[in-house]
């Protein structure tokens, strides 16, 4: 099989891709009080599905005030 075939664009594309998601899911995470990197992590291995899990699964990690 023609390796050209096997991506429809090049690698540099897909990894920007990957690290837009990333951001995209570390800035979820921060957001909501947990650690931007697993955010980071689960955007840039899992793309849209992964921010799409981030954003409906995560809740607000609220500190109650006494």
């Amino acid at each position: 099989m023609n390796d050209e075939m096997l991506l429809m664009f090049p690698i540099e594309v897909y990894i920007a891709i990957g690290v837009f998601f990333g951001a995209l899911g570390a800035y979820l995470s921060e957001k909501r009080g947990r650690t931007h990197y697993k955010g980071f992590l689960v955007g840039f291995l899992f793309g849209f599905p992964g921010v799409v899990c981030l954003f409906i699964f995560l809740k607000n990690k609220k500190k109650k005030d006494s």
